[in-house]
């Protein structure tokens, strides 16, 4: 069966199928094909670190506990969104404030003024002094003045900043946001280059396909960390057409969707937005979409209501199938029904990349993701071997992610 790529990735597209379905093979073989182009260019966000060895030589695999993406990369909402509370009565001024003092901390930076950049704003991707932020941010909240008597009392914003420099500490002692506020390699403006090359696979060795395993991030942080890869890749594309007239295509596949960019958790928001403005505005500037999940409906409905395109795999759930057969025009909605029957590895394949529905079987992939059933058969009918419990429950504690022989160390 042939399809129409343009149309499936220009116009964003859904791979959906239960757990169990085919989803991981279905992504590794469009992936390996893709992969057969000259100059593809393709990030992959791999929540359980299943593609690792499913592309050979054409993807390099970058893993979240390598790769920093430091604070100065955020821009100014997403930064606040870190460190302010909106509910508070105080958040007007620590907003206020908080942009005041982050303006001075980019402008005035001697990197900076040496890159020679004519207006420099609170969302310039630049390098920053965040120490230097803390600081002030605790002397306004300390203040003393002289009053009218002649005797110290508390300055105009005293008391104001407290429970901001609580939430900004907590986040700072947090080692799961080392990678974000306490960067060891991007350290300034000019490192900038190096994290893209790396992120888009443009480093001396060129790859098509570049796998972000995102399994050793932490889940509170997970959402923050996804939005900022979205959203520099978006910012990456617009700045990239219009400063050469042309749209540089680069394809984005988000497995796990449902996890991270749902409509119910505000704590998915930030990632959410970033991926809402990849599905709406994505196709002027040449960035695709590719969402994966095994709950259609869990999904931001925004972005599914963006998608032309749909690779059904077996869903059984009828709330999920419900939601999908919505998403059809009229005329389509009755071929739901066979959703449930569809074998491991078949998809129902609907949208402007086809001209009819089409039920198709899924090329097996070579290599195959890291994704197959166990065989309790087969493993319980070993002999008995005693667990080492003391090594995973030390990995466990230290978080360690590397693995050697498929095993971690």
């Amino acid at each position: 069966a042939k399809i129409n790529l343009d149309s499936f990735l220009c116009r964003h597209a859904a791979i959906l199928g239960q757990t169990g379905s085919g989803k991981s093979w279905t992504v590794a073989s469009v992936l390996q094909k893709i992969a057969c182009f000259p100059q593809s260019s393709v990030v992959l966000l791999d929540l359980h670190g299943e593609y690792e060895n499913a592309f050979g030589e054409y993807a390099t695999y970058v893993s979240a506990s390598e790769i920093e993406l430091p604070y100065w990369l955020m821009n100014s909402e997403e930064l606040m969104g870190l460190c302010v509370d909106r509910r508070e009565s105080a958040a007007p001024n620590q907003i206020a404030k908080f942009k005041e003092l982050l303006q001075n901390a980019k402008e005035s930076h001697p990197e900076n003024i040496a890159l020679g950049i004519p207006k420099i704003t609170i969302d310039t991707p630049i390098y920053f002094d965040f120490e230097k932020i803390i600081k002030e941010f605790e002397r306004l909240d300390t203040e003393k003045v002289i009053g009218s008597q002649g005797r110290p009392v508390n300055g105009p914003l005293y008391g104001q900043f407290t429970r901001l420099l609580m939430r900004i500490q907590s986040r700072l002692n947090d080692k799961r946001f080392d990678l974000i506020f306490k960067p060891k390699t991007y350290t300034t403006s000019a490192s900038m280059e190096t994290l893209f090359r790396k992120i888009l696979g443009e480093e001396s060795e060129p790859k098509k396909i570049v796998i972000l395993d995102l399994s050793p991030v932490p889940f509170d942080v997970r959402s923050s960390v996804i939005s900022l890869i979205l959203r520099c890749l978006f910012d990456f594309a617009y700045w990239y057409k219009r400063k050469n007239g042309k749209a540089y295509p680069l394809s984005v596949f988000a497995d796990e969707a449902h996890s991270y960019l749902n409509d119910y958790d505000v704590a998915n928001e930030p990632s959410r937005i970033s991926s809402e403005r990849i599905a709406k505005e994505g196709r002027k500037y040449g960035i695709s979409l590719t969402v994966i999940s095994q709950r259609p409906r869990e999904v931001s409905s925004t972005i599914l209501s963006q998608c032309n395109s749909f690779l059904c795999l077996r869903i059984s759930n009828p709330d999920d199938q419900n939601y999908v057969k919505n998403l059809l025009p009229d005329s389509m909605k009755g071929i739901v029904d066979i959703f449930s029957t569809l074998r491991r590895g078949e998809a129902i394949l609907i949208g402007d990349a086809v001209m009819m529905p089409t039920r198709i079987k899924i090329d097996q992939p070579d290599p195959k993701p890291d994704s197959d059933d166990i065989s309790f058969i087969e493993e319980w009918n070993k002999p008995h071997a005693f667990i080492d419990v003391a090594s995973v429950l030390d990995i466990w504690r230290k978080q360690i992610f590397e693995k050697d022989g498929g095993n971690c160390v």
